[in-house]
């Protein structure tokens, strides 16, 4: 179990960061364009929670991205990846965003 505690540690501050920083990314993108910043934060997050959710739930197939070349493995299944609980701790704070703003 030591090993579970410290990978959900390691994904909490992982989307802890990247909700910071898409968070501060998109309050001085909205500051700069005018537009209101919750509902520009709510957007952000759902946009890019949505893209690593998809990312992380993928099935590779063999293939790798850093070597870009294919295996003779099958899919089975999902990348098995924490990439994809980023993506879906993103979107629930795009949804409080949303609710906040409105």
């Amino acid at each position: 179990m030591k090993g579970l505690g410290e990978a959900a540690a390691r994904i909490l501050v992982v989307s802890l960061l990247l909700a910071v920083g898409l968070g501060l990314l998109a309050a001085v993108i909205a500051v700069a364009s005018g537009r209101g910043v919750w509902s520009t934060i709510a957007i952000t997050y759902y946009l890019s929670g949505c893209v690593l959710f998809l990312v992380g739930a993928f099935p590779s197939g063999g293939y790798s991205l850093i070597r870009g070349t294919s295996t003779r493995r099958r899919p089975i299944g999902s990348r098995q990846d924490p990439i994809f609980l980023s993506g879906l701790v993103l979107v629930a704070l795009g949804f409080l965003a949303d609710v906040y703003s409105a």
